[in-house]
């Protein structure tokens, strides 16, 4: 039997609570709107480039944006690389930092042609209660936050739990999500069973956010989260529990430093470039979850002996909720 609760519970947005990444979403909405007061044509008939190139009335389609932003992208990991070495973790660290410079360029692109203009904050929480999720997502989120600690959690920790049974049903769980999303107010839409269940709300969210007048959107973001640091920062400042334990779930290279820096952290699903980091760095991979149930939880946290930690892969949040991780004491 454990030792220790998981009391914080952080997780990426993007692929790991939805099935697809989901800023396009964000962008559809802003097109059809226009499309709707009749500045342009209906997403995907967007116009091309050479008539509208500095237009915001009508900006280029999305799709050349999202093309510009993986050709960038690419280009400058491969710069990085001819210029620096990526001989230790913390090389490649300095290299997801580097990101900004793409993330910033991209978004100057995005606001310069005024792409996310006149969206309201309705308009983005109905879209995000139609997000595709992963199977399961929610049951387990809910079940993990749904006991908080009495009224009276000064006595209670003052004395002896009568029961396992009893600190299990008043330990605070904590949820956040840390992502580089493009909204709040999607992200809430996403998970309004949470919010409406269970007192979940924008201040367990922590990403970049769309910027309102009373016009709705006026294009432009507030940029917060650009970077794999950029989200280790805030994980930092969340991960502060000294008696119980932290759990990431992440699916990408951006999540990569989190889910090092968590006590348990657990990849979703087969992104080839995390798995690829993953093995250069001898990161150590777990295929699936134990039954934690059976194990003392201690003995699967990552350890400072490790070269540079261990994580766990799965497939679904299924498999999180059978194997007993989020209901140990």
């Amino acid at each position: 039997m454990c030792s220790h609760l998981v009391d914080l519970l952080v997780c990426d947005f993007d692929e790991t609570i939805t099935q697809n990444d989901t800023i396009c979403e964000i962008a559809n909405l802003a097109y059809e709107k226009r499309a709707e007061k009749g500045k342009c044509p209906k997403p995907p008939n967007c116009p091309t480039l050479s008539l509208n190139d500095s237009d915001e009335e009508c900006p280029p389609p999305w799709l050349h944006f999202v093309e510009l932003y993986f050709k960038e992208y690419k280009e400058h990991i491969k710069r990085w690389c001819e210029q620096h070495s990526e001989n230790t973790l913390q090389d490649h660290f300095k290299m997801l930092e580097s990101l900004k410079i793409v993330e910033n360029k991209s978004i100057d692109r995005i606001e310069k042609h005024g792409c996310l203009k006149g969206i309201y904050y309705n308009d983005l929480v109905e879209k995000g209660k139609l997000i595709k999720k992963r199977d399961d997502v929610l049951h387990v989120l809910k079940k993990f936050i749904s006991k908080k600690q009495p009224q009276n959690w000064e006595n209670f920790l003052l004395r002896e739990p009568n029961s396992t049974d009893e600190l299990k049903s008043h330990i605070e769980r904590n949820l956040y999500i840390i992502s580089t999303n493009w909204s709040k107010d999607l992200i809430l839409g996403s998970l309004f069973e949470l919010v409406s269940e269970n007192k979940f709300n924008k201040n367990n969210i922590f990403s970049n956010d769309l910027i309102f007048d009373n016009n709705g959107t006026i294009g432009k973001l507030n940029r917060k989260i650009l970077c794999a640091l950029d989200k280790l920062e805030i994980f930092d400042q969340l991960n502060t529990s000294k008696s119980n334990l932290s759990v990431y779930i992440g699916d990408s290279d951006t999540d990569l430093p989190c889910l090092l820096q968590a006590n348990i952290g657990i990849i979703m699903g087969n992104n080839r470039s995390l798995t690829k980091y993953c093995d250069k760095y001898e990161i150590e991979i777990v295929e699936g979850l134990p039954d934690f149930k059976r194990y003392n939880i201690s003995d699967m946290c990552n350890k400072s002996d490790q070269k540079n930690g261990k994580l766990y892969r799965i497939q679904n949040w299924k498999e999180i909720s059978d194997s007993g991780l989020l209901e140990l004491s």
